[in-house]
C-alpha cells in the first residue's frame, strides 16, 4: 500500500486546479492597467495569465513576480500558486521552505489548496520537519470544505497511517476515500475497492470491489485496469472471463503497470487465436472510444 501513497500524493497536486480562462485583448489590459496601480486581485490575474500563457508568452518568472505582489497582501489564492511554484522550481529557485512559508500564509486564511499543499510538505518532511498528525488535520480542513484531492489524501492517511503505520482508521479512511470516489478520483477508487474487496473497516463485499475498480479501469486509471482484470481472470464476484481479463491487463501493461505484465505472461497460454484476436480488438475498441484517457507508455 506504500506505493499507492507515493503514487497517489504527488506534487501535480500542489497546481492550481482552476480551469484556464482566456480573457480577451481589452480585458487583459485592464487587468494589466488595474495590477500597476497595486490592486491585489488584479496582481493574481496577471500572474495566473504569465502562468498559463494566457493573452501573454506563458513566463513563470514573471507569473512569480506579480503573484508575490498579490501575496504580498495577503491575497490567499496568490499566496497558494507562488507557494506551488517555489515547491517545483517553476520561475523561481527550488525552495521548500519559501513554499511551506506561502502555503501555511494561504492555508491560515482558509484556502482549501493550500491546506492540502500545507499537509503534503508536513507527510513528505519538505521544508519543514515531517509531523503526520499536523498532516493530517490540514488534510482533514480541506477535504471538510469539499476539495476532492485532500479528501484522497485524508482517506488513504486514515487507510495507510504513517511511516510506521502509525494513526491507521480504517473507518474515517473509508468515508474520506468514499467522497473521493464519487468526485471521480481513480485512486480513491482503487483504495476503497481494496478495502470493500478485503473487508478492511467493512463487511467484505467483492461486488462493491469490482465496481469501483470498474470505475477507475473506463477512467483510464492503470492500477484499476490491473483490478479489474484480476477479477475476470479469477472470478471474483463476476464469472471468470479471460478475454476480458487480457483486454484489461493489456491496457494497464500498456501504461506501465509491472503487475498487469505478470498476470498477463500467466494467462497468455489459456487463450487460443480466437480469443487473441477478440483480446485485440477489445483493446482497439477502448482505446479509439477512450482516446483522452489512455496514454501507452514509451515503449
Amino acid at each position: 500500500m506504500t506505493a499507492l501513497r507515493s503514487a497517489s500524493i504527488s506534487l501535480s497536486l500542489l497546481l492550481a486546479t482552476l480551469a484556464p480562462i482566456r480573457a480577451n485583448p481589452e480585458e487583459f489590459a485592464n487587468i494589466q492597467l488595474t495590477a500597476e496601480t497595486g490592486n491585489a486581485e488584479a496582481e493574481f490575474l496577471l500572474g495566473r495569465a504569465y502562468s498559463r500563457g494566457e493573452d501573454v508568452p506563458q513566463n513563470a518568472a514573471k507569473a512569480a513576480e506579480w503573484y508575490r505582489k498579490a501575496a504580498d497582501q495577503g491575497h490567499a489564492k496568490a499566496q497558494h500558486n507562488l507557494g506551488s511554484l517555489y515547491a517545483n522550481g517553476l520561475g523561481v529557485g527550488k525552495d521548500d521552505g519559501e513554499a511551506v512559508k506561502w502555503f501555511r500564509a494561504a492555508a491560515e486564511q482558509g484556502a482549501a489548496l493550500a491546506q492540502d499543499a500545507l499537509g503534503f510538505m508536513l507527510e513528505q518532511g519538505r521544508g519543514i520537519p515531517k509531523d503526520f498528525p499536523q498532516a493530517v488535520a490540514w488534510y482533514v480542513k480541506a477535504a471538510t470544505q469539499g476539495l476532492p484531492s485532500a479528501e484522497l489524501h485524508a482517506g488513504l492517511s486514515y487507510l495507510l497511517g504513517d511511516e510506521f503505520g502509525r494513526g491507521k482508521n480504517y473507518e474515517t479512511a473509508a468515508q474520506w476515500l468514499e467522497k473521493a470516489s464519487a468526485a471521480g478520483l481513480t485512486e480513491a477508487q482503487n483504495a476503497l475497492g481494496s478495502m470493500h474487496e478485503n473487508g478492511l473497516g467493512m463487511p467484505k463485499d467483492e461486488r462493491a470491489a469490482l465496481e469501483l475498480y470498474r470505475q477507475a479501469a473506463v477512467q483510464g486509471s492503470a492500477k484499476g485496469q490491473s483490478n479489474l482484470g484480476r477479477c475476470y481472470a479469477f472470478g471474483i464476484a463476476t464469472q471468470r472471463d479471460l478475454v476480458a481479463a487480457c483486454q484489461w491487463l493489456v491496457l494497464s501493461r500498456d501504461q506501465g503497470e509491472v503487475t498487469a505484465g505478470v498476470q498477463l505472461n500467466e494467462l497468455g497460454n489459456a487463450l487460443d487465436a480466437a480469443q487473441v484476436e477478440k483480446v485485440k480488438q477489445l483493446v482497439a475498441d477502448f482505446r479509439n472510444t477512450h482516446p483522452s484517457k489512455f496514454a501507452p507508455a514509451s515503449r
